[in-house]
């Protein structure tokens, strides 16, 4: 966000996590009602409508063409996934942090496990100079959420590994848009950075790609490959810090929203409070807490009592104290939304090669409308560009305690099992495999994963959307799904609105 923010994106009144009357750039607008909004397409629909929400709209769709290498099947129908407040902000961005396209989800389970493991933390904690690294200034540019993202990547390598990662090469190189002004003013969503940094791009030293510089350089000599990031839907309520405190503690920096407002925020005591739910306009990073943050502290008394989260932000060592804040617990707009934690960054030289279509990641989720409705398989077909082992692989899951089963073999016939086990948290996760699949230059490769995502859709896919994903395209016999009912695959751009997609699956080697 700009220092100085004006206007809100948010309709008056707006909570997290409640209705939004959403009016879509390129489609019809659903008449307002409560959150879902369910518009049904038949067969022969003119236009394509994405689901509005996460529990969706049905979408039927017409299977075009039987898949290339699996076989005629039957009609596939599918519902799709996207959050509302992706949709408002696509409409109206703030100029800073925006919420991601698709919200994961957590479950009892993993609540509960957040609550026994905060049990052993702290009253107090700062990550210091241990586990953060210098603060930064985004100047007047809307890049707040390249910043965010950056430094809780930087976070994550340290004690270990001092870095000064270029937060210009994430703005100009993301891939996504065309965004209205530029990417230096429109603002930006996590999701673009971790697909920028799971697809490989990045992340290259600031020395490589200073801040800010327009032109993109010729050469980007890449210095990590991340492989696993967390992605939390952000807080149920303001009492809803456990998980995010654990998260910081084992992790380091945690990329966070917020609704900034030049009023709320008491200078003396480097205090932030507003009682209103803004959404969010600005991206900054969790970097410790304090529960006995005075009450008193902020402009306006909270009603829960004392308490704050240690905020990072991007406006410079001069700003603040020292570069960071204190967010009460009780704000409403502070963390309610896409929270990253980037969890495991390896060095370029762990893997050889990388497989993938979706350079753009995560767009939107689908599920199959029969069978288990949690429960989907997905593949992906590979041309191997030299010989090797394929000895990973790496998707999405949407929820927490996620199960999967990897396969992989020479065709779709010839599937066999290479990894099973199940993700407690959602997010990029990287498996590995129990026994490597030979590849030989020229010669295909499958990749396939059975997936269930409690609660949530299972099949990741990057799709094209206009004005984010619009650089998005695929060919006919890349990408395939499959309900778990069903015996045969079918290929994803044969399915009437997806002929630009391919699911979110990344084949490594050696």
């Amino acid at each position: 966000m700009h220092r100085s923010l004006g206007g809100k994106w948010a309709p008056p009144g707006f909570s997290p996590g409640s209705a939004l009357p959403i009016k879509s750039l390129h489609w019809e607008t659903p008449a307002e009602s409560s959150w879902p909004k369910v518009k049904v397409i038949m067969c022969r629909a003119p236009l394509r409508i994405r689901t509005i929400g996460l529990t969706v709209t049905l979408v039927a769709l017409v299977v075009l063409a039987a898949a290339p290498m699996a076989g005629a099947s039957g009609p596939l129908a599918v519902q799709a996934a996207i959050d509302p407040a992706f949709e408002r902000a696509l409409q109206a961005p703030s100029g800073g942090r925006l919420p991601n396209p698709v919200r994961m989800t957590l479950g009892a389970a993993a609540e509960r496990r957040a609550t026994l493991a905060a049990s052993s933390l702290p009253s107090y904690y700062l990550g210091d100079d241990v586990r953060l690294s210098p603060v930064k200034d985004q100047r007047s540019y809307g890049t707040c959420w390249a910043f965010a993202n950056i430094g809780a990547l930087e976070s994550a390598l340290l004690p270990g590994e001092t870095w000064n990662f270029s937060e210009d090469n994430l703005v100009t190189r993301s891939g996504f848009g065309p965004f209205p002004g530029g990417a230096y003013e429109w603002g930006g969503f996590d999701a673009m950075a971790v697909a920028y940094f799971a697809r490989w791009a990045g992340p290259v030293t600031e020395r490589d790609d200073p801040y800010p510089s327009p032109r993109v350089p010729a050469v980007n000599p890449v210095q990590k490959h991340v492989q696993d990031v967390i992605m939390l839907p952000g807080r149920s309520s303001v009492y809803d810090n456990d998980l995010l405190k654990q998260m910081v503690y084992e992790h380091g920096a945690v990329s966070v929203g917020m609704f900034w407002r030049d009023g709320a925020y008491q200078s003396s005591t480097y205090g932030f409070y507003d009682r209103n739910a803004e959404g969010e306009n600005h991206g900054v990073c969790i970097v410790g807490w304090d529960d006995s943050y005075p009450a008193t502290n902020f402009k306006v008394t909270p009603s829960g009592g004392d308490g704050a989260f240690i905020v990072r932000n991007s406006w410079g060592g001069g700003w603040g104290d020292g570069g960071n804040f204190y967010v009460s617990y009780y704000d409403r707009s502070f963390a309610f939304y896409d929270c990253t934690v980037y969890a495991r960054v390896d060095g370029p030289e762990d893997f050889g090669r990388i497989y993938q279509y979706d350079k753009l990641g995560l767009v939107e989720s689908l599920r199959p409308t029969s069978g288990q409705l949690d429960v989907a398989r997905f593949a992906n077909q590979f041309t191997a560009r030299a010989s090797a082992n394929v000895t990973a692989a790496g998707f999405y899951a949407t929820s927490a305690d996620a199960t999967y089963k990897v396969l992989a073999g020479p065709t779709m016939q010839s599937l066999t099992t290479r990894a099973t086990g199940t993700f407690t948290l959602p997010g990029f996760h990287t498996v590995s495999f129990d026994t490597p699949l030979p590849v030989t230059r020229g010669g295909r490769f499958v990749v396939a994963v059975r997936l269930t995502t409690p609660g949530n859709y299972p099949i990741p896919i990057e799709t094209r959307v206009r004005g984010y994903s619009s650089a998005a395209s695929a060919s006919p016999g890349q990408s395939y799904v499959r309900s778990s009912n069903a015996s045969r695959w079918k290929d994803l751009t044969s399915i009437r609105g997806y002929a630009e997609a391919n699911v979110c699956l990344k084949a490594y080697t050696d």
